[in-house]
């Protein structure tokens, strides 16, 4: 690539618009949960919100440094699979009526559960902008 290769201008402004659609994305996410689970309720609710607010005001800032980007995808897999596990057991122990293919799919959290995993697509697209020539030497551990 050249200095004048336009895609080097185009990289960090659909990394920022990527990383907006992210922030937007936890927020919808977050205040939904509040909704339902609000946090003066019970203890169990602040763990969520916590990681909600960290998936809403930290990982987006984060995503934007090349030095971060790789936590920040670290962190995104890490809440993608808490928040998963966490909905499976909450639809899990509060089920009521028929168990049937059309209960699960619309009555548990399994459409909040694909929500939620659709995030870590848009995470491995920002790391590929913010760092497309992946990791630096001195990061890269044992390889040559």
């Amino acid at each position: 690539m050249t200095i004048a290769d336009p895609s080097l201008l185009v990289r960090p402004r659909l990394a920022r618009l990527l990383a907006l659609a992210w922030f937007l994305l936890s927020l919808g996410g977050l205040l939904l949960h509040l909704r339902i689970h609000p946090v003066p309720e019970s203890i169990y609710h602040w763990t969520p919100a916590a990681f909600g607010l960290l998936n809403t005001f930290v990982l987006p800032l984060l995503f934007l440094q090349p030095k971060s980007v790789g936590l920040a995808v670290l962190a995104a897999w890490f809440t993608v699979i808490v928040g998963s596990v966490a909905m499976t057991w909450h639809s899990a122990t509060t089920w009521f009526g028929p168990a049937d293919p059309w209960s699960v799919l619309l009555k548990s959290t399994a459409p909040d559960i694909a929500i939620l995993w659709a995030k870590l697509p848009l995470a491995h697209v920002i790391l590929a902008l913010v760092r497309p020539e992946g990791a630096e030497l001195r990061e890269r551990g044992c390889r040559p």
